[in-house]
């Protein structure tokens, strides 16, 4: 959905996100209460929120806490006397889930809040229109194009390179020998394909790993006071329990069968990588969800919360490392297993699991030193 009138986009086009007219921008450095910008003439308050990349998997759970949540902040403004609330827009680089429409309309209109959103269309017609708005918003156009040129670098590379003359034995350790894999299809070549899209992920991603490791994580500009901080850390789990249910439908039967292939049936490589990229890309987002912590600024009293809650991610990332390494290890001896394997011996077995944990201890300091946070902050 939209605005209720033209006019009402226009207004936004040029105020929101340029900064002139009528409408109260609203510090996006500072603790703002759930206000990201408001519309005098149509009493209306707008609600912003951006992931910071393209994501692949489903965060309904994530966006309706992120809706509803921000909806309940425009009723507090609204009765506390701050702002005259009659009208809430959340804006967003995402499309709003059905299901989650129809629940945040009926809250606005339990609240008597006229709920709207705008989603990434809107903002792609923006982007597209005004080179004021682009100007503003650099990031964004020049994801885009980075992520546009890396396809194309890859697509040009894969059509000019040749395929390797020799066999392919083992995990494939680049992209050209993934490619000769995929047209030698050797005994087994499923699972070394696995494995190799797995090690090439993980070593892609290893400067950022040495950057969480040492606890280096860049600025996100999100500034939070007390009670921001208070909802922020009582919620903080679930933006990691979805990362992970993610991953984890790429471990059910219904995935691994159609990717493998049923016994003496070849697989589907691109299945297999999609699988594979899949525990790559939770490695990395659970990183990014540490970094969001590390980089945002809480009050004082908080920042040991921040510290720990953002060392809660240390475990599971460091149990995907470790299963990355093993899944390469053993299926680098698959082709020597097959080699001495005689014609009436058992089946090579290889065994992959991957379980997360979390640092009971870690966990146990953060939500001390949140319940130490809390106690020195009340009034």
């Amino acid at each position: 959905t939209s605005t209720s009138n033209g006019s009402s986009r226009r207004e936004l086009t040029a105020n929101k996100l340029s900064g002139i007219g009528r409408a109260h921008q609203i510090d996006d450095d500072r603790a703002d209460g759930g206000n990201d910008g408001y519309l005098k003439s149509q009493k209306r308050l707008y609600a912003a929120h951006c992931f910071k990349r393209i994501q692949n998997r489903g965060l309904d759970r994530e966006i309706r806490t992120k809706m509803l949540g921000d909806l309940q902040k425009a009723v507090k403004l609204r009765d506390s006397g701050r702002w005259d609330v009659v009208c809430w827009t959340f804006l967003s680089n995402y499309p709003i889930p059905e299901p989650i429409a129809a629940e945040v309309i009926q809250a606005g209109r339990s609240a008597g809040i006229d709920v709207s959103w705008l989603g990434p269309r809107y903002f792609a017609g923006v982007l597209t229109a005004t080179e004021s708005v682009r100007v503003q918003f650099p990031n964004m156009v020049a994801n885009d194009v980075l992520r546009r040129l890396d396809d194309i670098k890859m697509m040009l590379e894969t059509a000019s390179k040749p395929l390797l003359d020799e066999p392919v034995n083992r995990v494939p350790r680049s992209s050209e020998e993934q490619r000769a894999l995929i047209a030698q299809a050797p005994p087994a070549w499923e699972y070394m394909l696995y494995a190799g899209v797995l090690l090439q992920g993980k070593q892609a991603l290893e400067p950022r790993w040495q950057d969480f490791q040492a606890g280096y994580s860049r600025r996100t500009g999100r500034q939070y006071g007390r009670e921001g901080a208070i909802d922020y850390f009582t919620n903080f789990t679930e933006g990691a329990l979805q990362i992970v249910d993610g991953m984890n439908l790429s471990f059910l039967p219904e995935a691994q069968l159609p990717a493998f292939g049923p016994p003496g049936a070849p697989g589907d490589p691109e299945k297999i990588e999609r699988l594979a990229q899949r525990v790559v890309t939770t490695y990395e987002d659970l990183m990014e969800w540490a970094n969001d912590i590390r980089g945002s600024v809480f009050p004082p009293a908080f920042r040991e919360a921040a510290r720990w809650g953002a060392q809660v991610a240390m475990r599971p990332i460091a149990d995907i490392r470790s299963f990355i390494d093993h899944a390469v290890e053993s299926t680098d001896r698959i082709p020597a297993a097959l080699a001495k394997r005689e014609a009436q011996s058992p089946p090579v077995a290889l065994n992959l699991v991957l379980k997360l944990t979390v640092d009971d201890d870690v966990m146990a300091r953060f939500w001390r030193e949140k319940k130490n946070a809390i106690r020195r902050t009340r009034h």
